[in-house]
């Protein structure tokens, strides 16, 4: 159990953070846009963005997958939904584009496909400028969500996991931990641009030497 200053150096970090907008979604109603948007800067229909991922167990067969590429093209397109995408025999992930309700009617679209995607933790943001939309909408057909090297036998089983999901909140008074450690899963690149950096004599942060995601395993 943490002491009480140590609690209190995680709740100042949270004075500023809206942790509504960081609430999993995971089998709750998909959140309506916000009712204050309005037109962006320019005049224009201001774009949405969200951010999710899903893996599949058992994976999606050689059919299944082909499928599932072809039904999230077409849903895209339904819902002028544009951005990038990972389509693999083990799931799904993308980052994609659109209005407001055309990208929460995709999302929607896919929980209406497959209850498998109740469990997906879409990630919502709202109001940015009109020209922050990506092009055009590519998916691409690919071996693993992230290359680490570990796709069919050589991926970890989801069943068997027995990591334990935090709140926003709960994270970040772990980070205040000192017996806690944090460790970034991404390459140097993306670690250097931004990650969760633990308050003095908190978590201890530990960035591995990774330049891609392959590497991540032998390291």
């Amino acid at each position: 159990e943490m002491e009480e200053p140590t609690v209190k150096v995680a709740e100042e970090h949270l004075q500023d953070a809206k942790l509504e907008m960081a609430r999993p979604i995971i089998r709750k109603p998909i959140p309506s846009p916000p009712k204050d948007l309005g037109l962006d800067p320019n005049g224009q229909d201001p774009t949405t963005i969200v951010l999710f991922y899903q893996y599949v167990e058992p994976p999606w067969t050689v059919k299944e997958h082909r499928k599932a590429l072809n039904f999230v093209m077409e849903l895209g397109r339904k819902h002028g939904v544009t951005g990038r995408g990972r389509c693999a025999r083990e799931g799904l992930n993308c980052t994609l584009t659109g209005n407001a309700d055309g990208v929460r009617a995709f999302c929607q679209g896919l929980r209406d496909w497959k209850e498998l995607f109740e469990e997906t933790d879409f990630k919502f943001t709202d109001g940015l400028e009109h020209k922050k939309r990506f092009k055009a909408l590519t998916v691409r057909k690919v071996d693993e969500l992230v290359a680490y090297g570990l796709e069919g036998a050589y991926a970890p089983s989801l069943s068997r996991n027995a990591a334990v999901n935090l709140e926003a909140d709960e994270y970040h008074k772990m980070m205040a931990d000192p017996d806690a450690v944090i460790i970034d899963v991404r390459n140097v690149y993306e670690s250097a641009i931004g990650h969760f950096q633990p308050p003095k004599q908190g978590a201890e942060l530990v960035i591995p030497p990774v330049r891609h995601s392959v590497e991540f395993p032998r390291w």
